[in-house]
């Protein structure tokens, strides 16, 4: 079977784009080093790196033709208003995540609820879900740039342990990477997947959306870069994600005050 074209997805809905991916994926060999919990991956991965270089000079050539998100000024709108939007979501969300005192006190779920400790309680759970739900936020910053593609969201497919796959600025390859939130985002037991995650694929990055802490992740083959390192690699500027970032949780934690006291 010839290889995937981006001719081929390129009148298709996400769905079907999907299908023939995997359609596609199938033909492909696997290594016999590589686990049954990552063929999938495998195959997919390397279904659509054929087209990939293809389909980020497109997204390049359409960000040329508007406003270049490559401008600052442009930049910074674009960042500041996928924070905001993620914000209000978030801050709609709130109720929703604080447990009635009736509830705490007929089934303690941890031991802040266990001892009546409201304020530890209600604070714990809006830190937690933020944290997980960010995860998905520096995924979509990062599709800001044209130099990013999202698996998921351009193609319909989830390729494990892949948030997105990049071009650095200026270079021709691929990077299937796994963007975490700081260096020392994964715990002990999740590194060993991590690298068995990214290993699979030619080119891979483990990056983290700002140099907080000291890493957890470490191998001889597969770089990791953080912060500017990491966003200077799509063109996108860390002191403007930052300074977004900043104002985005300053302003859920008003929020999360504000619902506090009508308590």
């Amino acid at each position: 079977m010839d290889d995937l074209k981006i001719d081929d997805l390129r009148s298709l809905s996400l769905g079907d784009r999907a299908t023939l991916i995997d359609t596609y994926a199938q033909s492909i060999t696997v290594p016999p080093q590589i686990k049954p919990s990552l063929q999938t991956a495998y195959r997919r991965a390397n279904a659509i790196k054929p087209l990939l270089l293809d389909y980020c000079h497109e997204q390049i050539a359409a960000d040329r033709q508007g406003k270049s998100v490559l401008d600052r000024q442009n930049q910074s709108e674009a960042i500041v208003q996928k924070c905001h939007a993620f914000a209000q979501r978030f801050i709609d969300s709130i109720p929703s995540l604080v447990r009635s005192p009736d509830q705490v006190a007929e089934n303690p779920k941890n031991l802040y609820e266990l001892c009546g400790a409201t304020l530890f309680t209600a604070s714990n759970a809006i830190s937690r879900s933020l944290s997980t739900k960010m995860g998905q936020l520096w995924e979509d910053l990062a599709k800001i740039s044209p130099y990013a593609i999202s698996p998921e969201k351009d193609f319909g497919i989830k390729i494990t342990g892949i948030d997105i796959t990049i071009f650095e600025v200026g270079q021709p390859n691929p990077i299937f990477t796994q963007l975490k939130t700081t260096p020392g985002t994964l715990t002990g037991s999740q590194k060993p997947r991590s690298q068995e995650e990214l290993a699979i694929h030619e080119f891979s990055l483990f990056a983290a959306a700002f140099c907080l802490g000291s890493w957890n992740f470490s191998s001889p083959t597969i770089p990791r870069a953080c912060g500017q390192k990491f966003w200077s690699k799509v063109g996108i500027e860390d002191g403007l994600v930052k300074d977004s970032v900043k104002t985005m949780v300053l302003d859920i934690e008003a929020a999360y005050l504000a619902f506090q006291s009508q308590q």
